[in-house]
Formats: C-alpha cells, structure tokens, sequence
C-alpha cells in the first residue's frame, strides 16, 4: 500500500500496482522512479512506468510466490529443482547430499537443457 505522505503515480494502471506492493517493494520503486526522472531525465509519467516495469522484473507481481531454479550437484550427476523458497530449499538440498548449488536462470535451462519441454517430478 502507498503510504500516505507519498505522491499516488500519475498513470491510473500504475498506482493501482504499485498500491500492492509492500513497503520495501513500494520503496524500491520510488528510488527507481526517481532516479529515472532526474538522472535519465524521463517525464514523472515515463519514469513510473519503467519504475514499475523494473520492480516487478525483480520482485514479480504482488501475492506471486517467487519460484527459483537451481542447478545442483549430487554425486556426479546435476539435476535441476523449482522452489519457491530458496533458503529452505538449499537446507533441504544439503541434508540430501548436494555439493553445489547454484541459482540458474530457468528460460536459459528449459531452452538447453530440455528442449523448451521440461517434466517436474517429486524429490527423492
């Protein structure tokens, strides 16, 4: 929610978004917005756009679980898993015996690794 001493964007699409984004994520966007409107020199109206279009690139839309893909190692072979919760997925991985782990990007791995077509099964 938008707190109230914090002007409302000037787009009616964009204030509706950013009105559902938490604090720290609200925060986030008005650094963006404002750096894109005094140091990239963009209209307020431009500058939130982009502002917004860059908070959900990295954060995703509100209420959207954040799912990561990681590559990891175990025994000799790697194998990929979804998550939704990266810190308890890494302790989950390393009680299973993982040796590395790392964060990859998913359209990357469905693309070389699987062909555009990936199955999900469950974990061992």
């Amino acid at each position: 929610m938008i707190p109230s001493n914090h002007p409302i964007p000037l787009d009616a699409g964009v204030a509706r978004l950013v009105a559902l984004l938490d604090e720290d994520r609200y925060e986030w966007f008005a650094e963006r917005a404002g750096i894109l409107e005094f140091e990239a020199r963009l209209s307020r109206i431009d500058a939130e756009r982009r502002a917004l279009i860059q908070t959900l690139a990295r954060y995703g839309f509100p209420g959207q679980p954040q799912l990561c893909l990681l590559q990891v190692e175990i025994g000799s072979r790697a194998q990929w898993v979804l998550a939704a919760d990266e810190v308890f997925a890494r302790h989950q991985l390393a009680v299973l015996g993982a040796t590395e782990v790392r964060t990859v990007d998913p359209a990357d791995v469905l693309h070389r690794q699987f062909g555009d077509l990936a199955w999900l099964g469950t974990a061992p």
